[in-house]
């Protein structure tokens, strides 16, 4: 079974069901998508487009994504969604990138909206084809693609490393949605709703797994998830949609705009995924307080751990299970690996149970580490990827297994998630985990919205601070203030503190802060 093949069986079973954009003001039926994504794959083919292409999908949350994912994958082509620019200010730099995914997926078509012309103009390489254009095309008989077939080319968002394209076939899209719809139990009388962008796994893959099981789906675009956190909320809720996903900062968001008077009805809400970031204790436990008036339920909450590699999720907690948490002593997790139960206080460190392994999927921590000492997470299942575009050594061990670069541990079955590998701070032997300064950090006033990154440089930790502050006498208590802080609770010298403009700090597509990006840049200015 493919993709399409299996939208197709959802789209005949509720020819009528909704498929919402309400930031494009935007509306079809499934039945709809299915008949324009059969034209569209048709227009595809006179284009070129046949087994084997990479067709790239440039456009905002709306018709034209899903049409563009699901037209590639009836042609047995491999679709690969681009991000799309955020604002106009680095435009130069955000073409160079995606000029380097296009040139690397080997693309040779590219499905496009109009709005987005002053892009596709500068892109090399793929015919640019405009969508509505596209789904003008009568159907007509095309290759049947398999399960085996690439239905999608992610590359991924290069949070600690230059992205890459992570293969997903057919196989391994349905054996998600399948996990994901298995672990959290979805039925016809729920509906899926998300602001997360669709070029991004997290954002993509729930959607479709919403689609697979044929129920209401509504999508709103990211700007205006940011623009008002609380509208977006309030219509939200007006769908009576009941499966949410958003990062960490999205309930943050929530926590910090919404009116604490405002009157909202959020007890239908039975699914909150949080995952492709850090989660942090603190916001989880915010959240549930401020939100259970409103009848939102701590079960519903629901932590999760994944990655693009295995197309989206590796766990999830019990369903209808509050959030568990571990503390543990925070310098004996830096300095000897190990997860020592301590006392709720300054001296833990408080971290997010992330579940067990989703039905399909097996997770183990590298070389049989036993519980409650950290390791690196692996994980095997129908939902991983075979590997990256062109690289024939990936990221697997010799039995098979993904290794994800993540350090983490097992207790009682239950994953917790440490850090990444890669960005673990070592200053004259001894390890940091930049999460643990991050967190010193984000609280105090004058950091702007919580953003900052602690990375090391030459022996010496450097934690880079967003804040607006322009007086040099208040940009001075706040630089003394973090040193301090940092030194009582870490117990580190030598910090280096920097503060930049808001918006400074680079980030992901997918809005994660990037850490090992500033330290490049912070290695550039200081040179």
């Amino acid at each position: 079974m493919t993709l399409p093949a299996r939208f197709d069986e959802a789209a005949a079973r509720n020819p009528g069901q909704r498929i919402s954009f309400p930031s494009e003001d935007e509306q079809l039926s499934y039945a709809e998508l299915a008949d324009s994504s059969r034209r569209m794959a048709a227009g595809l083919a006179e284009a070129g487009a046949c087994e084997g292409s990479v067709v790239g999908v440039l456009a905002p949350n709306g018709t034209a994504f899903l049409q563009g994912v699901l037209a590639a994958g009836r042609l047995g082509a491999a679709a690969c969604p681009l991000p799309l620019p955020m604002g106009m200010r680095d435009l130069e730099g955000y073409l160079r990138r995606t000029q380097a995914i296009v040139d690397t997926a080997g693309m040779t078509q590219l499905v496009a909206v109009p709005k987005l012309a002053p892009v596709t103009e500068h892109l090399i390489g793929p015919r640019v084809l405009d969508a509505e254009t596209l789904t003008r095309h009568d159907v007509s008989p095309l290759l049947a693609a398999t399960p085996g077939h690439t239905a999608v080319l992610q590359f991924t968002s290069g949070s600690t490393a230059a992205p890459k394209g992570v293969v997903l076939t057919h196989q391994n899209v349905l054996s998600c949605a399948e996990s994901i719809t298995s672990a959290i139990r979805i039925t016809g009388a729920d509906g899926w709703g998300s602001w997360l962008p669709l070029f991004h796994d997290m954002g993509l893959f729930g959607t479709v797994t919403g689609l697979l099981n044929g129920i209401p789906v509504d999508i709103w675009s990211p700007a205006a998830f940011v623009k008002s956190p609380a509208a977006w909320l309030t219509q939200f809720l007006d769908t009576r949609a009941t499966i949410c996903a958003m990062p960490n900062f999205g309930y943050d968001y929530l926590l910090s705009t919404v009116p604490e008077d405002r009157d909202l009805d959020m007890a239908h809400w039975r699914v909150a995924f949080n995952g492709a970031e850090s989660i942090s204790v603190g916001s989880v436990r915010a959240f549930l307080d401020r939100f259970a008036r409103a009848g939102f339920r701590p079960e519903a909450m629901t932590p999760a751990y994944g990655m693009a590699e295995a197309t989206l999720v590796a766990t999830l907690p019990p369903l209808d299970r509050p959030p568990v948490y571990d503390f543990v002593d925070r310098a004996a997790l830096a300095a000897t690996g190990k997860a020592l139960p301590a006392p709720e206080g300054p001296d833990a460190r408080a971290i997010v149970g992330l579940g067990r392994a989703v039905p399909g999927m097996e997770v183990r921590i590298a070389g049989g580490t036993p519980d409650g000492e950290v390791g690196e997470i692996e994980v095997t299942g129908a939902a991983v990827t075979s590997g990256y575009l062109g690289h024939d050594d990936g990221p697997f061990t010799e039995d098979g297994w993904l290794r994800t670069g993540d350090l983490g541990y097992l207790r009682g079955g239950e994953l917790y998630f440490t850090g990444r590998g890669k960005e673990m701070i070592t200053v004259r032997g001894e390890n940091v985990y930049p999460l643990d300064v991050e967190a010193l950090a984000q609280p105090v006033d004058g950091v702007y919205k919580g953003r900052c990154v602690a990375f090391t440089d030459e022996e010496k930790i450097v934690l880079c601070v967003e804040t607006r502050l322009k007086d040099e006498e208040d940009r001075s208590r706040l630089t003394a203030e973090l040193a301090t802080r940092c030194r009582t609770g870490l117990g580190v010298d030598g910090l280096v503190v920097r503060l930049v403009p808001p918006r400074t700090i680079p980030r992901t597509t997918s809005g994660k802060l990037q850490r090992l990006g500033m330290r490049e840049r912070y290695r550039t200015e200081t040179a």
